[in-house]
């Protein structure tokens, strides 16, 4: 089995990073990961996945093989054909281990969407029981709130438990414009799904799906008192789809 040194690798990403004057923090935040990963990386209690070692290694100005080799190698001496195939065979080791779905603040986040998923039931529960109460023509007012509810919802139940916190090595060499999870397809014009945009998509749709979740219901009610009962709370889903594609589209342009 060829893996990776962890007792010379930590050592030797801590030297190179402080020899750049980063911090563990500045160095998280241009590799867009948390700071408790790189301090993970370090102590060697976890290894970086094989499509953050480009990215590494550019950020602390030396190649994937002095990385892998945990040292500095001078550029003329060589690299022999058995040290070559060993190399091949480290990478392939670690591209063999996948994160876990939910990231190191899956517990976090899980436990924002509890909350999140309470409180948006509770508003659920008060608008059906006005609509029992005889005010049948509240029900044009809040069916686009329960609608909205159960989309963000189920946004919210996928990308803060199972989404993958890293893409498949090969979104970070091609132009690619989707991403798709089993049943789920997610595709944004002009956008390309990479892991230097992906952390901060996926923060995004978080955020927006906890408060789309918790918000439609309070929404919807302003409406109707700006409105009175009718159709215009209607057009709330489609604001707020259209605040998912901002969620999206501003942090996967602005980090690609």
């Amino acid at each position: 089995m060829y893996t990776l040194n962890r007792d010379r690798f930590g050592p030797f990403v801590a030297q190179l990073r402080k020899e750049r004057g980063m911090t563990q923090r500045d160095l998280a935040e241009r590799l867009a990961v948390t700071d408790k990963a790189v301090s993970k990386w370090e102590r060697g209690a976890g290894m970086p996945d094989i499509s953050m070692l480009m990215p590494l290694a550019e950020a602390l100005g030396v190649t994937v093989t002095e990385l892998l080799e945990a040292r500095r190698i001078e550029p003329e001496e060589p690299v022999p054909a058995d040290k070559a195939e060993e190399l091949v065979r480290r990478v392939i080791d670690l591209s063999g281990s996948e994160p876990p779905r939910g990231g190191p603040d899956r517990k976090k986040w899980g436990l924002l969407y509890g909350l999140c998923l309470v409180l948006a039931l509770g508003e659920m529960a008060w608008m059906i029981r006005q609509i029992l109460r005889g005010d049948q023509a509240l029900w044009m007012t809040y069916y686009p709130a329960a609608l909205l509810t159960g989309l963000s919802a189920g946004f919210g139940l996928y990308f803060c438990l199972f989404a993958r916190t890293r893409l498949p090595w090969y979104h970070d060499v091609g132009r690619i414009g989707m991403y798709y999870d089993g049943p789920l397809r997610m595709n944004v014009p002009g956008v390309r799904f990479s892991n230097r945009n992906w952390p901060h998509i996926l923060r995004g749709v978080r955020v927006w799906s906890l408060l789309s979740m918790t918000l439609s219901g309070v929404l919807c009610q302003g409406a109707k008192r700006l409105f009175g009962p009718g159709p215009i709370a209607g057009y709330l889903p489609m604001v707020s789809l259209a605040g998912l594609v901002a969620a999206i589209y501003v942090p996967g342009r602005k980090y690609e």
